[in-house]
């Protein structure tokens, strides 16, 4: 297998302070070699923009995996988009339509209202991990606006592959929806109690610890790192930076073994689950899960 870049992308839709973070890396048969640490803008527009840029110079063999919901409950999706039946009906009338985060808020508020903060449908492979509509501790929905609008101008803009959309005769980069972490449950590595925001810190550092050398380990990831002890000690050690790591490891397993993936049953005809996939998107982690695992808190 020729060499391929593989990235992943921690997301985030804070308009100030934006942490979105990515790790970009080359990946030579299982061993991936990161590349220099790069930061991002820390406002929108400028945040988005320059990872559209990085996303929009890949070629068609590398695959990106990304950390934000791709879309909403088909529910709340059919609301949006009437008649919708795919994901990029709703991401044209987030972006072209709605346009800005306060009115895909009020819509929210109206749909909570009646439905509660649904989940979607292939969410629940994973226990249930948060809604998109999630607006407080921690907040989704931002996240899922503005992923939705950078998905947008991607697909409208670029020849990238986002499955389980079919690709008709798209040849460029494939996007994937991941959590990091569901994928850091199935590596058996700590999953929650790491982020910045949990209470306690020495427990919280402590756990990062764990993750970064569980990260390096093949036995646990069937990926070799290189180059990881380049990354700067205070990037290494932010929780941001580390959910992007996973993601790269996520779409580098991808990468070498896409058949090793959970993915929705495309049986022929289409089922009730790949047709919800289509609307609501699908998280793509490796198989077996072990045991189907609690929801992955965002926010311990």
């Amino acid at each position: 297998m020729a060499a391929r870049t593989v990235v992943g992308v921690d997301f985030s839709g804070a308009k100030e302070r934006n942490t979105t973070q990515f790790t970009m890396g080359v990946l030579n048969g299982a061993v991936l070699e990161l590349k220099p640490y790069e930061s991002l803008p820390k406002k929108l527009p400028a945040t988005h923009n320059k990872l559209l840029e990085v996303i929009k110079g890949l070629s068609s063999n590398d695959v990106v995996a990304l950390d934000f919901p791709f879309s909403v409950p088909k529910k709340f999706a059919e609301e949006l988009s009437p008649n919708a039946t795919t994901m990029d009906s709703v991401w044209r009338t987030v972006a072209e339509d709605i346009k800005e985060y306060h009115v895909f808020k009020k819509l929210r508020d109206r749909f909570v209202e009646r439905y509660r903060e649904m989940a979607r449908r292939g969410d629940s492979n994973f226990g249930g991990p948060i809604s998109p509509l999630k607006t407080g501790g921690p907040s989704m929905l931002q996240m899922t606006f503005y992923g939705m609008k950078m998905l947008h101008e991607l697909w409208e803009n670029s020849d990238c592959r986002i499955p389980p959309l079919p690709f008709d005769g798209r040849k460029g980069p494939v996007l994937l929806e991941t959590m990091p972490g569901v994928l850091l449950r199935i590596f058996g590595l700590p999953y929650e109690k790491y982020k910045k925001t949990y209470k306690d810190q020495r427990i919280a550092q402590k756990n990062r610890k764990t993750i970064r050398d569980g990260l390096s380990d093949k036995k646990k990831t069937d990926v070799s790192l290189e180059k990881l002890d380049l990354i700067p000690p205070n990037i290494r050690d932010n929780d941001d930076w580390l959910d992007s790591l996973v993601a790269a490891i996520c779409a580098a397993k991808w990468t070498i073994a896409e058949s090793g993936f959970l993915i929705p049953d495309q049986s022929i005809p289409r089922t009730e689950e790949f047709n919800y996939a289509l609307i609501e998107g699908w998280i793509y982690a490796p198989k077996p899960l072990k045991e189907k695992p609690s929801a992955p808190s965002a926010d311990k």
